[in-house]
């Protein structure tokens, strides 16, 4: 993938985790096809982001001068943790994929993305597959469930564990004709300048698919998910999007800055 390269961090790290941090750069650079530079070499590269080993795990770093910092897959960040404690059942997405006493429904998130939508609806007890087809954003997640399944807390092992991931689209693992009560997608906000209103992560992921690849091929997502859902589709847009493929959906659940789409299906 042109644009990428993969590296380790150096900072405040002692020899022996260097040495896990640069032999797993290796594995994972050969796994991908990536070149690995070392981190004296960054900044001249010529590269616009970096996989990047550090001590708090693997992050994808952007080497432009004025963008922000790394971002990595943390299912024991505060603010995630807050809005598991806080009522999770009462969260927007929970209410929109049908999570009642004596329901809890398979969820198919085929936009798995850095997998917060995923881990909140695993921690409500729904069974979730998650889908990301692009394999930076991929080895991230991945990264991110296997230091998840080492956590201290027994609710974050609790939730990964209904938790799997694979590495394809919804369009090809559609084709096996697999059925879950619902299907879950969250495409890709259209980029916007950085602003207060644009957290990091989405800031960085949406430029990283702007610089280096195409989102082509995503056009019949929904048609996609209404052949894999049983019950319903639910689809998180922009709060003044229009209608995904141009079809009105069964009811939504609007909040102050995006909705959810509910398509019911049966």
């Amino acid at each position: 993938m042109p644009g990428v390269a993969v590296s380790f961090d150096l900072s405040g790290t002692s020899s022996e985790a260097l040495q896990v941090s640069r032999e797993a750069a290796i594995e994972l650079a050969a796994q991908l096809d990536l070149p690995v530079l070392l981190p004296e070499g960054l900044s001249a590269s010529g590269y616009k982001f970096v996989l990047r080993y550090s001590r708090s795990g693997l992050e994808l770093v952007s080497l432009s001068s004025n963008h922000p910092g790394p971002i990595r897959v943390d299912f024991e960040h505060p603010g995630l943790a807050y809005r598991v404690n806080n009522k999770v059942n009462s969260q927007a997405i929970v209410r929109a994929v049908g999570v009642k006493p004596g329901l809890i429904p398979t969820v198919l998130d085929a936009t798995a993305g850095l997998g917060k939508d995923a881990y909140l609806l695993a921690t409500a007890g729904c069974p979730v597959q998650l889908l990301e087809k692009n394999c930076i954003v991929h080895a991230l997640l991945s990264d991110g469930l296997q230091r998840a399944n080492q956590s201290a807390d027994p609710k974050v092992q609790a939730a990964v564990v209904l938790m799997e991931l694979s590495l394809t689209s919804l369009e090809r693992f559609a084709s096996d004709r697999p059925e879950f009560d619902v299907v879950y997608l969250d495409p890709m906000f259209p980029a916007r300048r950085k602003s207060a209103q644009v957290k990091k992560d989405m800031f960085i992921l949406q430029k990283f698919f702007e610089d280096i690849e195409s989102e082509a091929g995503d056009a019949n997502l929904l048609a996609d998910a209404l052949a894999v859902a049983r019950r319903r589709v639910v689809i998180k847009r922009p709060l003044r999007a229009p209608d995904m493929e141009g079809r009105k959906p069964t009811f939504r659940l609007t909040g102050r800055s995006s909705r959810y789409d509910v398509y019911v299906t049966g």
